[in-house]
Order: C-alpha cells, then structure tokens, then sequence
C-alpha cells in the first residue's frame, strides 16, 4: 500500500503544485507593489473615494460653524445653483443678427432643428475645466418647454439614422485625438427627413458646435476639410443652404466658445444669429427662453470677431517654436509676444483710428472689411437710447453718468461701456510705450427696464487707469502729459468713434460712421507725473522693472515689437523663422538654479514660544498676517511637518498636529467642482467664464463665486483649483473657454468678483494660470517672451485685480517658463510684484508637479521665488536629502508653511473648529480595504504556499516509499 492510499489523499500534480507557489508568489509580489502606490498616492486616493483623513473633536454646544449654506437640504442648495447656471446663459447669451425681428420666434411654432450639435451639444471644454454633462438638460427638451413644436423625425435621424455616424471629435485633456468637425452631409439626409420639413416649416434653427481642451490649442492650419477648425466647412454651408431652400426663418445658434469666422452667416439667406457659448448643466433651458422671447438677450461679446482670424498680430508668432541647443528638461520651445499690447480690439480699433488721423495708409487697413462684430457688440429685442452723458472728477476717479431709455416693445437691459482714450506722446515712442486707442475702463449693466422706462447707471473710473508702465524711462508707471478722452458706447467702436467724433473727425475722413461728440469727454494732464504710481497703493513699497529678462531684446537687440507708430515696418513674423539657436545666456539661464539664501541664524523648530504657549491656527482666525503670533505658531512645526505640507500638496493639503491645521480637500475646474480628473463628487456645472464675461455682469459674477462656495461647503472641498483669467491672446487658444475675454479689465474685475463671491463662503480660489499661459501647446516649460509693459498691463493686470479688488488668497503657478525662468521659480513675479507690489497674503501652488518629469519644477527654486505648495500626489516625489536640508531651505519651507496656513485659516476648512477643538487623525475606509485586502491575500498566500509544499513533500514521500517497495520486490525475487 503507497501513502496516499494509506492517507487517502493524492498528491497534486507537480506543475499545479508549482503553479499555485508562482500565483502565492505573484500575489504577494502584487500586494507589496500595492501598498507601496497606496502609501505614496494615499491623500490622491482619499480625494478620489471622498473619504475623510482626520475628523474634529470639539467641546460640547459650541459653536464652530464659521461658513453656512444659505439652504437648507441639498435638494434646495441644488435647484438654486442650477437656477444660477440658467441665469448665467440668459444674461451671456449675445444676440449678433436679427434680421426683420426673425427672433423671437412665436410661441408654438413648427421647428426643425438642424445639425448634429443639437443632439452632441457643447456643454463645457476638455480638462480641469470640464462637467458633468450626463446631469445636462438638453437643447431639445430646451425647445420644447418653451412651447415649441420639434420635429422629431429629424431629431430622430441625429439619434438613431444615418446622422448618428457623424459627430464633432477634439483631442482629449493629454492632446491625444484630432479636431474634426464631421456635420452631416446634405447627401446623407433621407427623403423622409427632407419631407418632414413641410410640418416643421415656422423655423429652421441651426447649431453650430465647436469645443476646445487643454493641452491643445485649436488647429489654425486647414484640417482635411479645408478650413480651418474655426470656420464653417463646406457640409455646414451645405447645410444652411438646405435650410435656407426649406425654410423661411433660418436661425443660427453658435454652441461654441472660440471666436469664429463668420461671414457665411451674413448671408440674406440667414435671418438671425445667437451666440450661445457653452450650456453647463442648466443653461440649455434659457436657450429656450430666448428663443421665445421669455428672455431678451443682453450679452455682449468678450472678444473680438474678426473676418480672418489669422488677421490678429499674435498669429505670426503662435504654435510650436523650437529652441534648437537647449537640452534642459521641457525646454526646447519659446513663444515671442511680438504683437506687444496689440491684442484683439487694441488691435483692430488703433490701427482703425490711425488711419482716420492720417498716421496709417487706408490702402494698408480697411476695418469694415476687418472685423464682423467688435469688441463688447450685442443686439436686443428692444431698442435702446441713451442721453445725459456727464462725467464729474471725483477725489480718486472719474464718474460717467448715463441715461438708458427703453423706447422699444418689451423689457430689457443694455450694458453702458466707458473706453479711455491716452495721448500717444513723443516720449511713448521714444521710449517704446505703445497706446491703444480704446481701453475698457469701465461698464455697468442696467436692470431690466420696461418700455417707455429709463435708467441713470453711473460707472466709476479709477484715476489708476490712466497709468502706463514705461520699462525704458522712468522703469516704473508714469501718466502721460496730454489729452484724455472718456466715451461710452454699446461696444469699443462705437465709443471710440464717439471719441474720434470729439476730436472732430467724420465719414470724411475715413470713419466707417459719424460718431456723437456728446457721449465723450476730455481732460487734460498737464505736466508728466512721475511719481503717483511709482509706489504701489496696495503697500506703499516702490515699484521698479521686474521682467527684463522675459523682454526678448535682451538676449536679441535687433528685435522689434509691433508698434503703431509704423503699422508695416514693425508688423510680426515668426521669430528666428520657428528655429531659434539661443544665445548661451539664456541657455545657460534655463538651468534650474537651486541656489538658497541662508538665514543669519538657524531656524526655530518643534519649538513653542514661551511669550505665547501652545498655540493653534484656530486661534489665529483674526490675527492680522503680520502679527508675529503667526511666526511664534509655525516655530512649533517640525521638519518633518514642514516638508510634508509644502512637499505633497496635490488636491488635497496636510493636516499639521502641531499646529492642528486642517486637512483640504482640493479640486478643478473653473466651471464648476469637478470629479474629471480626481474622482470623488462633483458640484453644479456651469456655463464657462467666457459666457460669465459675456454677461458683462459684476454681480452675477459674484453670485457664480458663492454658488462655489456653496457646493465647497456641501462637498468638503476648501481650495478650489480655480478661476481662471489668462488672456484669449489668440483666437485659437485652447482653453478659451475657461477664460474670461481678450481684455484685461473685463477679465480681472469678473475674475474679482467670482473671487471674492466665493470667499464670501470661505472658499481658497486659486487663481490661474499665474501668469503668459495663454496657449496650451507646449505649455509644460514652453520660454515666453514679451516686454514689460505688455506683461503688465495685459497679462497681470486680471491677477492683480483678483488680489487688490477680490482679495484673492491663492495663485496657481503656470507650467511654463517667463523668459529662461519657470514662473514657479520667477521670484520678480511670485514675491517682488505678487506680494511686494500688490500686497498678496496668502500661497502660490503649482500646477501639476506629480511626476518627476517635471524637473524644471525644482522645490528648492520655487521657495526661493515663493512658491508655498506643489501640486504634487506623491508622497517621495522632490524630498530632499538631509544635505539639502539645509537652513535657508527650512527658513523658506516656513515662509511657505504660514502662507498656506494663513489662507487656510480663513477658510471654510475651519468650520468645526474652535481654539479648543482638536483634530484626530482618522482611517480612511479604503485603507480599512486594504488592510483587509492585505489580510486576505496573506492567508490566500500562505494557505498556497502551504497546500503546495505539503503536496511535494507527500510526492516524495510516496516516491520514496516506491522506491523502497521496489527494491524490497527485487529482493525477494532473488
């Protein structure tokens, strides 16, 4: 008898045996890698489950709740933020054609709603930016609650016939796909579809879609259609001739978010055009609305449309520029801003004036043939008409008064713009000062007025306006001795033309229309001032040239920006041809520098003062930032505290036991708290910051900022990875979309208020991207270059407004680099004008930092500039060794560690904490899965790992007990 018939259990076959020892082993291997991703992106992963790091114990019946929803369930909170998202379409939506009042349409009309966007509409942009378009209402639906009758053969056919082939494509948020517009060929549609027309025959309303991401910018060279992304292709023509054969009324709506080329819709054959933007979750309803005249629209363009988008001057020098002997990680491209402060309208409109002052050849420029719709354009369905224009001074400004009468059939609102005019002095071009001949100073949006009503608005200009950055002269801002002119107008060429009107000029000299005199007003400066606003207002601290080294006439004097004082002779080509061999200066200049200041003594750690105890951030709430209990509280973090809170700080921040500063819950996106890229819950999304510009309304700006705070609250998510308020330098940019206008002032006073809305409700808004990120290609390191006026006036200007005027608490450093230098890492932006000049108290973050790729991001030059906080997931990503540790890295990780804490304690992150609350930290649930996880795999491993070595320890038992009854057989035949 063997052994397994005396155990009466067989041994397993030796591969399974072997194979259930690899599979132990795989595991093992599997679960040790597990728990090594699960430590390092441990905050990363809590974000994403929504699951807590720490809770706060507090005394008995006290009162800690600093920030409160002003709703009382979810169900309430949600109804009114979605109401929010309408209000933002209803007030954003830009009537620009309305030909024989085609608009509104009749209550119950027969509609067929024409192109594959009504059923793929654009609801938000690619990225960060993104929503939760699964929770939209529909165009559709839109319709019909507006008591429209759809056809629904054609909607149909879009859904589920032959239509449901064709649909838009853009690349994703990692620039992987293409562009493709991809309408429905006329040949595709049935003749039952075009049989269905005859019902449906009120109206025809087409849509237009067109959408962008980040980490691409849209394609401005000709895609296989033969146009370029941002004009109509040859099957959406096709399209709008088949509506126009079908139908009476052809009406436009453009579901889109750059501005686009759009002279085919001047066609008689189209009778109106709405621009529309992006919907959000809710804002489709009010499409519906204005469709049937519930809503009149009130918005005004934030851009510029021009009739050939590669028109702009900042075409010349847009898309991919290579630097050829750079071998420093992600940096190998450059941009150069050659068109200097020459940016949509201060483009179009100087170079228009110019040639009616006689400065610029009219064979050279003509504006009527340049530009569809200028710069703040917007029609009604009421009819407008101002009177009383009066400007007074006032002790800081100017007061611009006007009376808006409403002399049309139905209610409205007008928006009243204010456009400076500044002398263009021989000292500008001596000293290389450009001036446009139209700035936004100023706007005010009335209330609805009823018919036969009127409204006195009156909009205050900041003598503040009438400063310019001279880097060459003075190096500080100076005001130019001269005339100044303050216009209104319903957009900048009808102020501007009001101004040129008051300068006495007409249609005989070259104005496309006579202007009113009336609604300008001059004031002169006599004697250049020097001195103002050579101090800033904010601190009082002087203000000197910070960006010489982002001018590119510092490594290249033979180069030349566009200035009107020779339109031709300066115009912009592509700098060095796209290939650009650096001077080794500035090659040199693009290696990380991790040279650290040293303290004069060694820092104070893990220590408490004795002049104040133990103190914790809680009890600091209202403590002035200057106040040295702040440095006494800091002084009691470790080393160790230190770095972890500056170190790993990505969609979510440390909590400090020392300290007992909370732990954040940190997300995107600027339309709205999004799950897109972290997991976790979303909040209400809605229509993006170029609709909110469009709305040219300050106090529903504020409302969308509260309506953050209200879901931050809801949601647990403190700092809010948003807004955003670079400049649309090109109309191709990507990331249009989550951006405000072309104009500076529009952008930084919406930017104010949505900033300043959401601390209202103890929001950390981190505005970005800090700052010249204003394309998407190659933006990870990409050298940007323009002068330090330009940088100033037009790319930091909505920044510095966020701070002096929304109180802004946090910036988001850009990825790329100003001149050599990482903007991170850019000390004359992050200390000596964000906090020196313009009094910033709070932290700087990065933008993405979780991969050591990354390497321009360096932890020790960003401190040293004064960046506070990586956006960084990984919990061993940039620690430094102790060598590096050194006094001055310590010192600056202090500095660091009282910014962030500062902004924090202002936060709704507080609420549930009080000077005697304590933070305990907690485990997470997932790590209860985990621990489970591991627990289980470990018992699965074992019982493996033993079952297979108890079954090769019986096989060779039983071989050798063969063995031994073999030889005992032999034995006993011999």
């Amino acid at each position: 008898m063997n052994d397994s018939q005396r155990t009466g259990k067989k041994p397993l076959p030796l591969p399974v045996s072997i194979g259930m020892i690899v599979i132990a082993v795989i595991l093992a291997v599997a679960t040790a890698i597990g728990n090594v991703y699960a430590n390092k992106y441990s905050d990363l992963i809590s974000v994403y489950f929504n699951q807590p790091t720490s809770k706060v114990v507090s005394a008995e019946n006290e009162t800690t709740e600093h920030f409160t929803s002003d709703y009382a369930s979810d169900e309430e909170r949600e109804a009114a933020l979605g109401e929010i998202g309408t209000d933002i379409t209803r007030e954003g939506a830009t009537l620009l054609k309305n030909e024989n009042d085609a608009l509104p349409l009749a209550t119950g009309a027969r509609i067929s709603v024409l192109g594959q966007n009504s059923v793929d509409t654009v609801y938000g942009g690619g990225g960060a930016g993104s929503i939760d378009a699964s929770q939209a209402g529909t165009l559709l639906q839109s319709f019909e609650d507006a008591g429209f009758d759809v056809n629904q053969t054609l909607v149909d056919f879009y859904e589920n016939g032959a239509g449901k082939d064709y649909r838009k494509t853009a690349t994703n948020s990692y620039g992987e796909g293409e562009f493709a517009v991809n309408e429905v060929p006329v040949d595709v549609y049935t003749d039952e579809v075009l049989d269905s027309f005859s019902s449906y025959d009120d109206a025809a309303v087409v849509v237009i879609g067109r959408s962008g991401s980040e980490s691409q910018d849209l394609p401005s060279e000709p895609l296989a259609s033969g146009y370029t992304y941002l004009q109509l292709d040859d099957d959406e023509r096709a399209m709008l001739e088949m509506a126009a054969e079908h139908f009476d009324t052809v009406v436009v709506l453009l579901n889109t978010q750059n501005p686009m080329e759009l002279e085919a819709l001047e066609s008689d054959d189209v009778d109106a055009v709405l621009w529309i933007g992006a919907l959000g979750q809710t804002g489709a309803t009010a499409v519906g609305e204005v469709l049937n005249g519930t809503v009149n629209p009130s918005g005004h363009l934030p851009d510029t449309y021009a009739t050939d988008l590669a028109s702009a001057p900042s075409m010349a020098n847009s898309g991919s520029y290579t630097i050829t002997n750079s071998t420093e990680a992600f940096s190998t491209n450059y941009m150069a801003y050659a068109e200097s402060i020459y940016v949509g309208y201060r483009y179009y409109e100087t170079r228009y004036e110019d040639v009616v002052l006689g400065n610029e050849d009219a064979a050279n420029y003509d504006y009527t043939t340049q530009v569809a719709y200028p710069f703040g354009y917007g029609l009604s369905y009421t009819d407008f008409e101002w009177s009383d224009y009066e400007m007074n001074e006032t002790s800081d400004g100017f007061d611009v008064s006007v009376t808006v009468a409403n002399t049309g059939d139905v209610a409205g609102k007008d928006v009243v713009q204010v456009y400076m005019q500044s002398p263009y002095t021989d000292y500008d071009k001596d000293n290389g000062i450009e001036k446009a001949s139209a700035e936004l100073v100023g706007y005010a949006k009335t209330g609805e007025i009823e018919p036969g009503e009127s409204e006195t608005v009156t909009v205050h200009v900041d003598k503040e306006s009438m400063k310019v950055y001279d880097a060459e002269g003075e190096g500080t801002y100076i005001v130019d001795a001269g005339d100044y002119y303050f216009a209104a107008g319903s957009d900048v060429h009808e102020a501007l033309n009001n101004i040129l009107a008051a300068k006495g000029y007409g249609v005989d000299d070259g104005m496309d229309a006579e202007g009113d005199a009336s609604f300008a007003a001059k004031t002169t400066v006599h004697t250049q001032d020097n001195r103002t606003y050579a101090t800033s207002a904010a601190s009082g601290n002087e203000i000197t040239n910070q960006f010489e080294d982002v001018d590119l006439t510092t490594y290249d004097d033979s180069f030349t920006y566009l200035s009107r004082s020779d339109w031709t002779g300066t115009w912009p080509d592509t700098y060095a041809d796209g290939t650009w061999t650096a001077p080794q200066e500035f090659v040199d200049a693009l290696a990380v520098d991790t040279t650290t200041t040293e303290p004069e003594s060694t820092p104070v750690t893990d220590t408490q003062n004795s002049s104040y105890g133990e103190l914790n951030v809680s009890m600091l709430m209202d403590t002035d930032y200057d106040d040295e209990a702040w440095d006494a509280l800091i002084e009691q973090m470790s080393v160790d505290e230190l770095d972890e809170l500056v170190r790993v700080g990505g969609y979510a921040t440390k909590s400090v036991d020392s300290t007992q500063l909370p732990a954040t819950v940190d997300k995107d996106g600027p339309a709205g708290i999004s799950s897109t890229l972290v997991g976790g819950e979303n909040g209400m999304g809605y229509p993006p910051e170029v609709v909110i510009a469009a709305t040219w309304n300050a106090d529903l700006a504020e409302r969308f900022g509260a309506a953050i705070g209200e879901d931050s609250i809801a949601l647990g998510v403190a700092v809010w990875y948003g807004p955003a308020c670079n400049i649309h330098r090109s109309p191709y940019g990507g990331r249009a979309f989550e951006y405000f206008s072309e104009d500076s002032f529009l952008s930084g006073d919406l930017c104010a208020q949505v900033v300043a809305g959401a601390a209202s409700k103890g929001v950390v808004s981190t505005v970005k991207h800090f700052a010249l990120n204003d394309q998407e290609t190659n933006r990870m390191g990409l050298a940007v270059f323009a002068n330090e006026q330009t940088v100033r006036q037009l790319y930091l200007k909505p920044f510095e407004m966020s701070v002096r005027e929304g109180g802004a608490s946090a910036m988001m450093a850009s990825m790329n680099r100003i001149g050599s230098r990482w903007t991170g890492g850019h000390k004359g932006l992050l200390t000596n004008t964000l906090r020196d000049e313009w009094g910033f108290k709070g932290f700087v973050v990065t933008d993405q930092a979780s991969y050591s790729v990354f390497a321009y991001e360096d932890l020790r030059e960003g401190l040293e500039a004064g960046t506070d906080l990586w956006l960084n997931t990984d919990n061993e990503l940039w620690k430094l060794s102790d060598a590096e540790m050194t006094d001055g890295v310590v010192a600056n990780m202090q500095r660091a560690a009282k910014n962030i804490s500062y902004a924090l304690s202002r936060s709704n992150a507080m609420n549930g904490l009080s000077a005697n609350s304590t933070i305990v930290k907690v485990t997470p649930l997932w790590r209860w899965g985990v621990y489970a996880l591991d627990g289980v795999v470990t018992i699965g491993v074992v019982a493996l790992c033993a079952a297979a070595t108890i079954s090769i320890l019986r096989r060779r038992k039983q071989a050798t007990l063969t063995v031994q009854s073999d030889d005992a057989d032999s034995a006993d035949k011999q």
